[in-house]
Formats: structure tokens, C-alpha cells, sequence
């Protein structure tokens, strides 16, 4: 449908120029006949005045000749002779008539020639249009087909060219696109699976324990046993999910986080506080050591949230009486946030992937499900900020997290 309004579009143009040319050599035709005309008659007033002088008493007589057109029969002739007119003089008359005739007809010719001329430039064009379309074609299928690599060198200046770069452009693009989609289909499929086997393990148990609670010979103090055990596992079950709402809100980016500037120690007192019980359980001494009144541009509930999950981590692998140690310092860069630890240190081999979800090093705990420090980079990421791990089996470890203060 668009190829035809293409074409209608150029065969009105060819009719357009092919009637201007056409006026052009009919006027220039006429302009030129119109010339002759003069000519004509100003060699019909030198006849007449030629005569004249020999004889003016003719005068009447021979005006009224060259009215009634006798001059051109044999009479006339003749009666011209008579009067002194030769035969070359009336040839000329002759001819300049004929050559009226022949240049009207030189014109008509010329245009015939000259819009036959037009046609055969409008159809080689059209016939290249089209035959640059089919090769527009022949190229989107190779560029679908993969059998084309894009090469700058490759193309030339103009609109063609132009074309099929933007294809080129816009079929990588969904070919990214598409590959994006691909791994994110399989990103979702593990994840699902991960969260599957997450929650196998806890329910599994729970299930077992049911049954030996249905047992009746068990005591008060066993079921006691077996139901805070339950507990538990739903505790974890319930920490699992809520954790895994937090991601998917992240990671969909339905949650805006909000740039406000809070001080750093009430940040840390305040991630500290749902821990404050199992580190006093612990024996485990806290130390801070920074300006009290530095502050830093960051959500306060989500950064707590990061938090948190470190701080947590850092508990949990530092045995009783050790220590947990909170140093913040502030440059015209940023503010950083390190939190140390003397438990026993990550290995080497789980270090490089201790921020990957669902990932347990061998110093895991058993209930570990290997989530939360994956959600404390994603925080820290989504504010451009940048979180690091350094570690010495048997000596501790030691996160560092970094807000910029340029960054947009």
C-alpha cells in the first residue's frame, strides 16, 4: 500500500514536470514564430518600397496583390517580374513562410524528444527505488538471519544508508531485548527454585515434628520442645518471605528511595537495636568511633534495613566476649561506614561470593538461608553507593560501605 502511494507520488511529479517543459516550448515556439512573423513582413515593406521608387503610381496595384494573395499564383509572379521583383526575392518570401512551418514543427519535436527523455529518467529512477527496496528487504531478513555484521566502512552517504543503520540499530536492540528477557526468565525460574528449596527444608521439619507430636506417650516437656522448634522454623519461614517482598519491591523498582541527610551514629544505634538482646546474650562489646555530628545522605529505613543484615552477620560469626566495632569517617568524597568484627573470618574461596543470593560459605550456619547481605548491596547499589568485603580466616571481617557525595 505505501510502495503504491510512492508511486502515484512520483507519476504526479513526472506530470508536473512534463507539463511545465510543454509550456516552455510552446511558448519559446511561439516567441520564435512570432519573430519570423516580423521578418516577414518587414521583407514584404522593403518589396514595397522597392517598387514604389521605380514606380510609385502602382502602389494601390500592388498593395492590393499582396492582400489577395495573388502574389503566390503564376499571374502574380509574373506581374512582380514585370515590376522589377526577380524570382529570388519571391523564394525568400517562400521560404520564410516555410520556415515558419518548420520550426513550429522543430519545437513539437523537440518536446516529444524531451518528455520521452523525462519519462526514460523517471522510470530508470523509479526502477532504482525500487530496486533499493528490494535490497532494503534482502538486508532486514540478513540482519534477522544474523548473516550481517555492522562495519561503519560498510555503508556510504544518503538516505539508504541511513536506513539501514537505524535497522541495524533497532534490530540489535531487540535482539538485546530479547536476550534480556531470556536471562531474566531464567534469573526468575532459579530464584523460584532457590526460594523452593529454602522453604522445603523448614517446612520438612515442621511436618516431622507434627507427627511425633500426634504421638502419645510423648511428655509436657518434650512437645514444649518440638513446639518452640516449630516456632522457629516459622520464624525463619516468615523472615524468608518477608525478605524475599523486599527484593522483588526493589529489584521491580516500585520503591523510590528517599535522599534525606540523617547522622551516621543514630543510623547505627538504630540498626543495632533488634540485635541489642543476642549481642548482650553473647557477652559481645560494641565500640564507635567517629564525629558524632557527621551526617549522610542516604534513606534512613532502607540503609538501617542494609544494615542490619551485616551487623547480623558480623554477630553471628563472632563467638561470645568478642567484639563488633562501628567507625564512620567523613572526606570531601564521601562517608564511610566500616563495621568490623573478630569472628572467624570468611574463606578465601566463599569471599567473592558472599554477596550472591542464596549463597552459604562453609562458616554458613545451618538456618542460614544466604539473603540478607544480597539485600544489603542491592540498598547500598540503588543509592550509588558501593559496599566491600575484606576478611582473614581466623582474624575477623571488616565491611566497608560508601555513600558519594557527588554521585547523582
Amino acid at each position: 500500500m505505501r510502495n503504491s502511494q510512492e508511486f502515484k507520488k512520483i507519476i504526479k511529479q513526472f506530470l508536473q514536470v512534463g507539463l511545465v517543459v510543454f509550456v516552455v516550448a510552446i511558448l519559446l515556439a511561439l516567441g520564435n514564430i512570432s519573430l519570423y512573423q516580423q521578418h516577414f513582413l518587414k521583407q514584404q515593406a522593403t518589396l514595397i518600397d522597392a517598387i514604389c521608387e521605380k514606380h510609385p503610381e502602382l502602389e494601390e496595384e500592388i498593395i492590393g496583390i499582396l492582400k489577395d494573395g495573388t502574389g503566390n499564383s503564376d499571374e502574380g509572379l509574373e506581374r512582380l517580374q514585370h515590376y522589377g521583383i526577380d524570382e529570388d526575392s519571391i523564394q525568400t518570401l517562400e521560404v520564410s513562410k516555410t520556415l515558419q512551418r518548420n520550426v513550429l514543427i522543430f519545437y513539437v519535436l523537440s518536446f516529444v524528444i524531451l518528455f520521452c527523455a523525462v519519462v526514460l529518467v523517471y522510470v530508470w529512477n523509479l526502477r532504482s527505488f525500487y530496486r533499493k527496496l528490494k535490497q532494503m528487504n534482502q538486508y532486514i531478513r540478513d540482519v534477522l538471519n544474523d548473516k550481517i555484521t555492522f562495519h561503519l566502512e560498510d555503508f556510504e552517504e544518503g538516505t539508504f544508508s541511513l536506513l539501514q543503520n537505524d535497522v541495524y540499530k533497532i534490530t540489535n536492540k531487540l535482539k538485546e531485548q530479547n536476550e534480556n528477557m531470556i536471562k531474566d526468565k531464567k534469573y526468575l525460574e532459579e530464584t523460584l527454585s532457590d526460594i523452593s528449596h529454602q522453604l522445603k527444608t523448614p517446612l520438612t521439619s515442621m511436618y516431622m515434628i507434627n507427627n511425633l507430636l500426634e504421638e502419645d506417650h510423648l511428655d509436657a516437656k518434650t512437645k514444649k520442645e518440638f513446639l518452640h522448634k516449630n516456632e522457629l522454623q516459622l520464624e525463619r519461614i516468615e523472615w524468608l518471605v518477608t525478605s524475599l517482598l523486599k527484593l522483588s519491591r526493589l529489584e521491580s523498582g516500585m520503591i523510590q528511595l528517599k535522599k534525606e541527610e540523617v547522622y551516621v551514629k543514630d543510623l547505627i544505634k538504630s540498626a543495632l537495636e533488634p540485635l541489642k538482646i543476642p549481642i548482650e546474650v553473647k557477652m559481645q562489646k560494641t565500640i564507635f568511633k567517629g564525629n558524632l555530628k557527621t551526617k549522610v545522605c542516604c534513606d534512613f529505613h532502607w540503609t538501617k534495613e542494609a544494615l542490619v543484615n551485616i551487623i547480623k552477620n558480623a554477630h553471628e560469626h563472632t563467638p561470645e566476649k568478642g567484639m563488633l566495632e562501628f567507625v564512620w569517617q567523613d572526606n570531601p568524597l564521601y562517608v564511610a561506614i566500616i563495621i568490623t568484627d573478630t569472628g572467624e573470618g570468611i574463606d578465601p574461596d566463599d569471599l567473592k561470593h558472599i554477596f550472591e543470593r542464596f549463597y552459604k560459605g562453609k562458616s554458613s550456619s545451618k538456618d542460614s538461608i544466604g539473603i540478607g547481605l544480597n539485600m544489603a548491596k542491592q540498598i547500598i547499589d540503588r543509592q550509588q553507593g558501593d559496599i566491600s568485603v575484606r576478611s582473614i580466616v581466623g582474624q575477623g571481617t571488616e565491611f566497608t560501605i560508601k555513600f558519594y557525595k557527588n554521585r547523582v
